[in-house]
Formats: C-alpha cells, structure tokens, sequence
C-alpha cells in the first residue's frame, strides 16, 4: 500500500472513531475519503434525500425546493465545518478546498 493510501485508511479509521459514518453506496450520506491528484481529500455528502431536490421538476413547488436548498446548504456547511474540527484534534494539517466542498490533508 502507499503512503498516500495508508495516510487515507488513518483518516477514515480516526473519522470512525470519532462515530461519524462513512459514506456507503446508494444515496445515504456520511464522510467520504478519497484520493485524488496524489492528495488525500476529506468531504462530508448529505443523504441523496436532501441533494436530489430539483427545482425543474414538473409540479416541484418552489417553496420545497427553498427549504430543501436550506436544509442542505445547513448540514453540509456544519458537517464540514464538525470534519475540520475533529480531524484537526487529531492533529492533521488541513486545506480547505472551497465553501462546502471539504478538506485536503496536507
């Protein structure tokens, strides 16, 4: 295994310790750990409940779609904002890579 990989699984399993959920297959939400362009990447993904609200929708009202946008925007900026915090006790260097959009592990 890489450094980059071993790096990666440390990040999960502190994240697992901490009792958040990783994210699993078909739509539930959670942390996601990832590796990309040679960095380790950390990023927090609501339930597909949430991210599928589609304004264009046929008969979709707008004021649904508004409090779901809120909901959302909601979790996910204190999710992340919950992931910066407990991965920082742990005593990794963080980069964040744009509003709402998770971590780089430095």
């Amino acid at each position: 295994m890489t450094a980059l990989g071993e790096l990666a699984q440390r990040v999960q399993f502190d994240l697992e310790s901490s009792g958040l959920t990783q994210r699993a297959d078909g739509g539930a939400g959670g942390f996601a750990v990832y590796i990309l362009e040679q960095q380790v990447h950390v990023g927090w993904f609501t339930h597909e409940r949430l991210d599928s609200a589609d304004p264009h929708s046929p008969g979709h009202p707008d004021d649904l779609f508004a409090d779901t946008a809120r909901r959302q925007k909601t979790a996910t900026t204190a999710m992340q904002r919950a992931l910066g915090s407990i991965l920082t006790s742990f005593g990794y260097r963080l980069q964040r890579r744009g509003f709402a959009s998770g971590y780089t592990i430095a």
